[in-house]
């Protein structure tokens, strides 16, 4: 997964975000799996549509060092690029692993 600033107009950056879909394994369990394996749901809606995808843990604390709740990111999902705003993140503040994302889509 690729993590990175796009520029796309003079003063403003954009950070471009990989992600993957989810199409199984939803539920807290299926959650655990992810985390385990360097990776956390997240979310995307908008526009009457609801996705589910998967990020990599490490690429995205490393965004987090330049975006923060109610920025606008570009989600890169199967080719296609989604302009959404960075809503809610959720850590385990036990542990401080990443649990879950929500991106609204604009």
């Amino acid at each position: 997964m690729v993590v990175g600033l796009n520029p796309t107009r003079v003063g403003e950056n954009k950070m471009t975000i990989a992600a993957l879909p989810r199409t199984e394994d939803f539920g807290s369990a299926g959650s655990r799996r992810l985390i385990k394996k360097g990776l956390f749901p997240a979310e995307m809606y908008g526009k009457g549509q609801n996705l589910h995808i998967v990020l990599n843990a490490h690429d995205f604390e490393f965004a987090l060092r330049k975006i923060k709740e109610g920025d606008k990111v570009e989600v890169a999902l199967e080719g296609k690029v989604y302009n959404c705003i960075f809503k809610e993140l959720q850590e385990n503040i036990m542990t401080g692993t990443l649990v879950h994302a929500d991106f609204q889509i604009v």
